[in-house]
This record gives structure tokens, C-alpha cells and sequence, in this order.
């Protein structure tokens, strides 16, 4: 007979019942005697106990047997939750670990009872959430990760939830834009309809026509008489589907082969479109042994670098320090969250030249005024954005050991830290825009509305004190070691560094220039199209692209994606990233694009993003103005449509003639022309009504008398009677 073991799993089967009972075991004593189970898939189920000779039974009769339950909702591995989920599944397991880890009393009802009061006491649950935790652990094969959220339980994946009251979708950036409806079952049929007139069609309409053609057809709810053209009147926006909720309809539902065929044609789509399926502190021993890496953010609030007025909230720093001689080794200010982008810039400042660096800002320094250009051996940084894979770069390439300190425990890395503390209290407070205390007054001023400096002043301040620190700043608290104090080494920063450097060297680690930005910038995507490397908004050229011929393939052509990096601090140029991050190319910003030249990306970012708001708050008065004009044009072309038919039904001239003598009349036609056309000039501001002259004398100097000829009224009026005549006109 096969034995029982714990987080077996067992089926009994009745031959007079469908139903099956299944139960997983849970506990057997050492003598092997008795045996705790669980039913498996009954949602108000408590441990039960059983003789062992019972299952011993019930296995030799064929009344129960062994199978295999695989829980596919419970996770095996963390990397794969979600930290929200990880957060709530640690929550239930802190309310029941003291409960579970004592077997076998916990599977006895009194003494069960009584460990459930005592989790309410200390969690504040309820004891209904207690018992459902207790009973997803035992059912759940007495895995930790049985406790993690069932969210995949809730909703009904890929079906259209039903319309409600409340509108559904993501809340608007900005709360005047147009907010769309709710789109039913009726609505989805109009815009359905709208697409396959308006859009499906040999015209070749963009799908912006065919969503105002699909607006004025569908939803008007009458016409305005404006003139001769009946404008038709569009509800309110808000009574409305937006150009995005038509947009996305459209995709969701568009079957790709029918909207190709009806816009091109069955040959264009069987010659162009058609499928192709054939085969084809810790201790540090001296500078560089440890660097520390934090950020926070600013007490301060900054304005725009575009506009003054614009007040675009507080920046970023990121603080890299040395922690043998405290020395900051990189720095970074800028708008970007605490994120890898951030921490990634501050490491590639500690390997830039800082003279350089310094030089962007317009500030002149020596060499030795900010000496530090190596990667560390070890960098400590938070469990944050130097957590997972992004860092692999570091460890692997550059060689250096990321170690994150436990959560809540910011005293691993508190030199960096403290360095926040003393640049607070050093500049930034003083600075207009600062938060002097984080709760206002009532009618106390706003501090928001004193900024005053933009990010590249504010990073120009904080490069100074970052000089100041290094240089002039006496620790007296600094715990120097015997041979510090033989060679008299003052405790500031500068000298620390400097004696470590010569004394223990070996820690600091150098790597090529362009070796570290290709592993540490930001890695993206951008489109070779006609008009340049497109990123972000912007275009850029290489000389690369212009050998190859990039831009001449890709206007006859078709665009693609190419690898590169970027630093988020200028737009002046990317990089494209070639032979696997071992070689890269230039690219430069086009002159086009000065408007972009010198700034951050963030900076341009923001600016794109408030002018397509702008944009998309003049979309429905554009679109209500178009209307109006179409349905002007229509007026005017319906009118002269009635006209020319009617002419045409009374006139005797066949197609042939009407179309043999058109030279001739266009010359009679621009006779006539001139006529109404020509200039006549008085010193009153009027043209003399019965001027009998036909040869007026133009005096240019003394003595001009050329005359400029007139054809005589006659000749005008028999040319008149010409064209009104039936007949030729040859």
C-alpha cells in the first residue's frame, strides 16, 4: 500500500454520487495513527481528524486515490508578484504565521479559537478574515504565496464591461478636456456604421474626417440656417464620443483585410497587402573601497527654463559620496523621480571629468578643486532603483558590487544622508521658492510663489556647495586613524581623499569614458524617417546616416527603429548604439530644432505635452469650424450645380460643341474680365461714372504723354452680344 505523506492531496469517489471529495492532508502523528485533513474546494472548510487505517481502507477498496493538484494561482516565485500584492500577502501571513507554526494545536478547535482572538487583538481583523487566511494556507498546500491576493478572480478579461452612470476610463490630465461618454451597445453600432461610410471608402478619408463625417450624420440633432448652407448643431462635448474613445474602437474592432480592400481596391491589396506565408558604514579601507548613493527631494520649488512664470515644482538630488573620506564624488539635479534614471546619472557623473562637467554651468575649476573621476568597489544604495535587473550593467561590466540596505534602515547608509541635513541647512533654505515649514499658516504667503530659479541655476548652487563640502569643510567629529594623525592630515574631505588616494590606493576603479555612459545611460528607441532621427519630438543627423543613406531610404521607403542611448540632461545629441554596446555614433541635433538646443529632455517633454493639450483643447472648435465650412462649400456648390444643369437642359449645344469652342470664350471671358478689373483712379477716391475718354495720358516725368489704350466701350458690348448669341464660336 502506498503511505500518506503531509500536502497529499486524495479524491474520494461514491459510485451512487457525482460529486467528488477531495482533501488534502495536513498533518499525520508520528505514531501514524491519526491523520488531519482538509477539504480542498469547500470555501467553509475547518481541519478535520481521521484514523490513519481509515485512508489504509479506503486506498486498498479504490474508494479514494492519489492525484495531483497544481494551484496555478499560486506563484512560485517572487520576482513575478507584484509588490502591492507581495505587501498584502505579508500582511495575512503576519496575522496567522504564530497560529499555523504550532501543529498540532492549531488543528484543535478551542485552542484554535482562542490563538484567532488573539491575532484580532494584535491586527485589528476580523475573525472571519482570520479563519479565511488560516484556511487558503492549509488548502493552498501550506504555502506562504497562497495568501497573495486572488485578483485574478475579479472581472471578466476581455469582455466589454456593461455602461453604467459613472464614466469609465482614465481620468483627464487636465480637468477641461473633453471627457467623452459612455460608450453602449447603440453607440459602438453609429460608430461602426460611421467607420464603414466615412472611412472604409475609395476617398481615403484619415480617420479624423471620418469622425466628424460620422459626428454630423449620426449625432446632430438638427440644422441652423446660415446663409444658404444648413450647418448641422453637434450636442455638447460632453454629450459626445471623443476622437480617442472613436479611435479606439475603431482598432478594437477593425478588421484590417476588409478596411485595406474597400480603401484600395481588391488588386491593390492582393499586389501590396496581402498575406506572404510561402517559406522565406560598512567599513571602508580607503577612497573608493565603498561609495554611498541616495536621493531626496528638494525643499525648494523652481520655475521653467521656457517661461519664468511657470512654476514646475521641486527637483531631485542625488548625492553619491566616498565614505573613508566623504568626499561627493558625483552629483545629480534634476526633475526625474527617484529611479534608476536618476541614479544612473549620478554614477556616470562620479566617472565624468568634473571640469567639464563644471564648464557646462559656466563655473571654472582646477583639477584638484574636484578631483574624483573612478567607479567605486562597492556602491550601498536603497532597496529602490538599484533593486533588480537594471544594475546588471554595474556588476557585470563596470565591476562594481551593489549591496541595498534592509528596508527602514537609512542608518547603513547615513553619510549620505546626513549630507541632505547639512545641504538643507546650508543653502537651500536660503534660497527664494524654499519650504521653510512643512505646514503653512492660515493667510500665511505661499512659498511656491517666490521661486525664482530655474534647474540649471539651482544645479549651478548646489555645484558650489558641492566645492565648499570638498574643500572647506572641517569635520570635527572625523575619527582619524594613527597614520592620519603622523601626517597631519586635516579633516576635511579634499585632504582625506587625496591622502587615501596615495596611501591606500587600489580601490578606485577606472573604466573608459564611453564604456560607462553606453551601460549607465538610458537606453531607448528612435525612427530614421525623412526628416532625420526622430526621438522624442526632436530630430537628429550622423554622419553614419548620411553615408548610408538613411534618409533617402526611408522616404522611398519605409521608417524603422534604432537602437540608442541618451542622457536626459541636454538634447544637443544621442547615441546610437552599435556592436552590442561596443562602439557607438554621434548623433547631433538639427539646427531646425534650435528651439530644443541646450536644455533637458524633461524640459522638452513638458513643453511638447503642454502644447499637445493646447492642441487637443482646439480640436473641437476646429472640428465645428470645419463643419461650418462644409457645409458652406456645399451650399455654394449645390447652388451653382442647380444653375449649370438648368443652362444645360435649355441650351441646344451638344457635348461636342460645348466643349470645341472653350479657347475662344476663355479669351472673350478675360475681356470681359478686364474690364471689371482694371484700376481707375481719382483724387476724390471715386471713379468718374461718365468718363467719355478712351485714351487716358498716364505723366510719369515732364514731359510723359504715353497713353495707355483702353479697349473702346463698343468693341466690349459687341463682344457681349457675341457670346449671347446661339451658334459656332469658331
Amino acid at each position: 500500500m502506498k503511505s500518506l505523506y503531509e500536502n497529499m492531496v486524495l479524491e474520494w469517489h461514491v459510485a451512487d454520487e457525482e460529486d467528488h471529495y477531495i482533501e488534502r492532508i495536513l498533518w499525520i502523528s508520528p505514531a501514524r495513527d491519526t491523520v488531519i485533513s482538509i477539504a480542498v474546494n469547500d470555501d467553509k472548510a475547518f481541519p478535520i481528524m481521521k484514523t490513519y487505517s481509515e485512508y489504509t481502507a479506503g486506498i486498498e477498496s479504490n474508494l479514494c486515490k492519489q492525484i495531483e493538484w497544481i494551484n496555478t494561482s499560486v506563484p512560485l516565485l517572487d520576482s513575478a508578484i507584484e509588490p502591492e500584492h507581495l505587501s498584502l500577502r505579508d500582511k495575512s501571513w503576519d496575522a496567522i504565521k504564530d497560529i499555523v507554526s504550532d501543529e498540532p494545536g492549531c488543528f484543535d478547535k478551542r485552542y484554535r479559537g482562542s490563538c484567532v482572538r488573539e491575532a484580532q487583538e494584535r491586527t485589528g481583523l476580523h475573525k472571519s478574515t482570520i479563519y479565511r487566511y488560516l484556511r487558503r494556507y492549509w488548502q493552498g498546500g501550506k504555502l506562504k504565496n497562497a495568501l497573495l491576493p486572488h485578483y485574478t478572480n475579479c472581472g471578466n478579461y476581455g469582455a466589454d464591461r456593461t455602461p453604467t452612470e459613472v464614466k469609465r476610463g482614465r481620468p483627464r490630465k487636465f480637468q477641461d478636456e473633453p471627457t467623452g461618454i459612455n460608450i453602449d451597445e447603440e453607440t459602438k453600432q453609429l460608430l461602426r456604421s460611421g467607420i464603414r461610410l466615412f472611412y472604409n471608402s475609395k476617398d481615403k478619408a484619415p480617420l479624423k474626417h471620418a469622425y466628424q463625417k460620422t459626428l454630423e450624420k449620426f449625432f446632430a440633432t438638427g440644422f441652423r440656417q446660415d446663409g444658404r448652407a444648413l450647418v448641422p448643431v453637434l450636442p455638447p462635448t460632453d454629450k459626445l464620443p471623443t476622437f480617442g474613445q472613436y479611435k479606439y474602437w475603431f482598432k478594437k474592432e477593425m478588421d484590417l483585410e476588409n478596411t485595406l480592400t474597400s480603401r484600395h481596391g481588391k488588386k491593390r491589396f492582393a499586389l501590396d497587402y496581402r498575406p506572404i506565408l510561402g517559406s522565406s558604514t560598512f567599513e571602508s579601507f580607503g577612497p573608493g573601497s565603498r561609495f554611498q548613493i541616495d536621493a531626496t527631494i528638494a525643499d525648494v520649488y523652481l520655475v521653467s527654463e521656457y517661461r519664468r512664470e511657470w512654476i514646475i515644482g521641486r527637483p531631485i538630488i542625488y548625492i553619491v559620496i566616498d565614505v573613508f573620506s566623504r568626499y561627493i564624488c558625483g552629483i545629480y539635479i534634476g526633475l526625474e523621480g527617484p529611479s534608476w534614471i536618476g541614479a544612473m546619472m549620478a554614477l556616470a557623473n562620479t566617472t565624468t571629468d568634473k571640469v567639464q562637467f563644471c564648464a557646462q554651468y559656466d563655473i571654472d575649476i582646477s583639477p584638484e578643486e574636484w578631483a574624483s573621476s573612478h567607479l567605486p568597489q562597492k556602491l550601498t544604495a536603497d532597496r529602490g532603483e538599484l533593486e533588480g535587473t537594471k544594475p546588471s550593467h554595474l556588476i557585470d561590466i563596470l565591476g562594481v558590487d551593489v549591496e541595498n540596505a534592509p528596508p527602514y534602515r537609512a542608518d547603513w547608509k547615513g553619510i549620505v544622508e546626513q549630507q541632505f541635513r547639512l545641504t538643507n541647512s546650508r543653502s537651500i533654505r536660503f534660497i527664494p521658492g524654499a519650504i521653510k515649514e512643512r505646514y503653512r499658516e492660515r493667510g500665511e504667503r505661499d512659498y511656491r510663489l517666490d521661486a525664482k530659479l530655474t534647474l540649471r541655476e539651482f544645479t549651478q548652487i548646489m555645484i558650489h556647495n558641492v566645492l565648499y563640502h570638498n574643500n572647506n569643510h572641517h569635520m570635527l567629529w572625523y575619527d582619524r586613524n594613527e597614520f592620519m594623525v603622523a601626517d597631519e592630515v586635516t579633516p576635511v574631505p579634499s585632504e582625506l581623499w587625496h591622502w587615501g588616494v596615495i596611501n591606500r590606493n587600489g580601490r578606485l576603479k577606472k573604466q573608459p569614458d564611453h564604456i560607462v555612459k553606453l551601460n549607465l545611460m538610458v537606453q531607448g528607441e528612435a525612427t530614421v524617417t525623412a526628416a532625420g532621427i526622430q526621438f522624442k519630438g526632436m530630430h537628429y543627423s550622423c554622419d553614419m546616416a548620411l553615408r548610408e543613406q538613411w534618409f533617402v531610404k526611408a522616404r522611398a521607403g519605409k521608417t524603422w527603429r534604432v537602437k540608442v542611448c541618451y542622457d536626459p540632461r541636454s538634447t544637443n545629441e544621442i547615441y546610437l548604439w552599435l556592436d552590442e554596446g561596443r562602439s557607438f555614433e554621434t548623433c547631433t541635433l538639427l539646427e531646425r530644432e534650435e528651439r530644443y538646443l541646450d536644455k533637458r529632455i524633461e524640459e522638452v517633454e513638458d513643453l511638447l505635452e503642454i502644447e499637445r493639450y493646447q492642441g487637443r483643447h482646439q480640436e473641437v472648435n476646429n472640428m465645428l469650424s470645419k463643419i461650418e465650412l462644409d457645409a458652406q462649400m456645399k451650399a455654394i456648390v449645390d447652388s451653382a450645380a442647380k444653375k449649370t444643369n438648368e443652362a444645360i437642359q435649355h441650351s441646344e449645344e451638344s457635348n461636342h460643341k460645348r466643349v470645341k469652342g472653350t479657347r475662344q470664350r476663355r479669351s472673350n471671358e478675360k475681356l470681359l474680365n478686364r474690364e471689371q478689373e482694371v484700376f481707375h483712379l481719382s483724387n476724390r477716391g471715386a471713379t468718374p461714372k461718365n468718363s467719355q475718354n478712351n485714351v487716358i495720358p498716364l505723366k510719369r516725368d515732364e514731359d510723359a504723354d504715353k497713353p495707355v489704350y483702353i479697349p473702346p466701350a463698343d468693341k466690349l458690348s459687341k463682344i457681349k452680344a457675341y457670346l449671347l448669341e446661339d451658334g459656332d464660336d469658331e
